[in-house]
Order: C-alpha cells, then structure tokens, then sequence
C-alpha cells in the first residue's frame, strides 16, 4: 500500500559508518493492527545523535519523538484514529512472552523500540506504529507542546518510582531536554531539587524556572544527596552519581550509555558496595498524564526548543541536536 499515491519518501537512515538522508525509501506497509502514519514534527536530541554514531547497534530510520496524523489502520474494522492527530508508545510488544502475560510487557522480551532498537523510526515522511499504542491529541494542544509527550512521560515515570520521605535532596545530572524536564517534574514534591549541568544558556533556563543550579565544576562531592538521577547518557555520569549520593541513597539511571549498553571500562563501581547505594533503572512513562500535564501548561517544552529544521536538511539535523546551546531540534516534515 503506498500512502496518497506515493511509493518512496524521505527518510535519515543508519546504515553504514554514517547516516544519511535517502530519497527513495519505500513507504512502510503496515502489518496487521498496525497504523501508518504521516510525520508532521519530530523533536531530535543527543541520543538520536548517539545512535546514528552505534549506541545499542541500532540500524535504520531514525526518530522517536513525534506528532503524525494517521493515514490509514491495515486489516482493522475500526478505523476511529484515521485522520487523527496522534502521539504514541514507541515500545512494540509481542502480548504473548512471559513478562507481557505478567503484566509487564514495558519489558517484552521481544519488544522493538521506535528508531532505538529493532523498528524504523519517525524521521521519515511516514512509519508505522500498532494502533494500540497511539493517543489522539486534543486541538488544543498544538505540534510545539505534543512531539515533547514522550520524553516528558519519562520524566514522570522517574518520579513515580522514587519514595519520598521527609524533604529528601533531590540532585539531577544533565542539561539535556531529559534533565530540563526532569527538575520541572521533580520539583512538583516535597523535595529540594536541583540540575547540575555544563553549559550557561540550558543553566539559565532554570534560573527562569526558579529552579537550583550550578555548573559541574563549582560543586562538591560531598556524598550527602538522598537521591541523584543521571540524565548525562555519558558514564561519568554515573561515577559523579557515586560521588554525590549518600551511604544507603539512590541513584536513578536514565541513560543510555556507551555503544555497548554498559559503562566503560575504568569506572569504578565499588562505592555503590561500600555506600550500600540503590541504584535504580528508569525508562519510558505515561503517555496519557504527560499529555495531560501538557494541555494545562504544567512544564515549560517550548523553552527546550533551540533550533527547527526539516527532515530535507539531512544529516545536519544530527548535527545541530549535539551543539553545546542546543537542546533539542524539532524537525519539520
């Protein structure tokens, strides 16, 4: 099936030693349940850049941050989302593995992951997602808040997993648009919070926000925060968490990091012994309450945008997301 009579499209491709904007790409046929979609923005960061340079070996169209309107719903009696403005789970499961059956199927064993692990992604004119996993999105939450529903879901689902006791310190690593967004959410609890980062212009938004911060090279290590979460997707994001956490604190990872998936060889990781320290995986999040907290304007995404591109400038969009002033780019389509 070819979307609107076209049989090719657009698309910024990883497949040799560096990625590429194809012309000719065929447009996807949805399976079974699945919807094909028509991209209309994509928010790119450092990870995709991480990715197109070998991060979990991934091969293929990149993007996993999108607004699309749903063109067509393959082999479906229901057609209630063609025509849809729509955000979406990026996570495919299989509903039928042990961990899917157990309720868990966030950790299917045979998941794919839209432009992360195993399915093309949405930097490309159109792709594919099943139609269970999509979410319609209100008119009156425009492309520029939406394409942010993901990575804001994220940072809830961080929050949703910590235990707060008291007023516990609450530090979180990494100016990226994951750490901006993460000390929105986590300064909603009871909770001294703040972001320590590397560069002036992503700093200041917090001075904006109301939000503490320093520069990594003006703090101590002193060991005495309840809680870090690393947002840096670099490993020595994890050695300064070991720094920072107190004995019997925890540390949340929200990285990804090194094209193998493990921290390189060099940290060490004796202190999460010697401190008793939890340390604590995070992923993806709720959808559903990220676009919600979006239409009432509960966090600031339009200050994460840095610069807007189109899918035609290729390559360049990579480069753009991992310029130190920039945040994230939101691609046109």
């Amino acid at each position: 099936m070819a979307a609107r009579g076209f049989e090719s499209m657009q698309a910024l491709v990883v497949g040799g030693q560096s990625p590429t904007l194809e012309s000719n790409r065929p447009v996807p046929e949805p399976a079974a349940g699945e919807a094909l979609i028509r991209t209309t923005r994509v928010a790119v960061g450092g990870l995709d850049a991480q990715l197109s340079r070998g991060l979990l070996g991934f091969r293929g169209i990149l993007g996993h941050q999108f607004v699309g309107r749903v063109e067509s719903v393959a082999h479906e009696d229901t057609m209630a989302l063609t025509g849809k403005r729509v955000i979406g789970s990026i996570t495919c499961v299989c509903e039928s593995c042990d961990m899917c059956l157990a309720g868990l199927s966030a950790h299917c064993r045979e998941r794919s992951i839209l432009g992360i692990q195993n399915r093309d992604g949405c930097l490309a004119e159109y792709f594919t997602l099943p139609q269970k996993n999509l979410l319609a999105v209100a008119d009156s939450v425009d492309d520029d808040h939406a394409v942010f529903t993901e990575l804001l879901a994220s940072a809830i689902q961080a929050a949703r997993q910590l235990t707060i006791e008291g007023h516990p310190y609450i530090t979180v690593l990494g100016d990226g648009g994951l750490g901006l967004l993460m000390v929105q959410v986590m300064s909603r609890l009871n909770a001294s919070v703040r972001l320590i980062g590397r560069y002036p212009e992503k700093l200041a938004l917090c001075e904006k926000w109301g939000i503490k911060h320093r520069h990594v090279d003006d703090i101590g290590r002193r060991a005495d925060q309840d809680v870090v979460v690393d947002c840096t997707d670099s490993p020595a994001g994890l050695e300064l968490a070991m720094q920072l956490v107190r004995p019997r604190g925890t540390i949340m990872m929200k990285s990804l990091v090194a094209p193998n998936g493990q921290p390189e060889p060099g940290v060490d990781l004796n202190p999460l012994v010697l401190n008793e320290v939890q340390i604590i995986g995070s992923h993806r999040g709720p959808l559903a309450e990220a676009l919600s907290m979006l239409a009432r304007r509960e966090v600031d995404v339009v200050s994460l945008i840095s610069r807007r591109m189109s899918l035609a400038d290729g390559v360049d969009i990579l480069k753009a997301a991992v310029q130190p002033d920039v945040v994230k780019v939101l691609v046109n389509v």
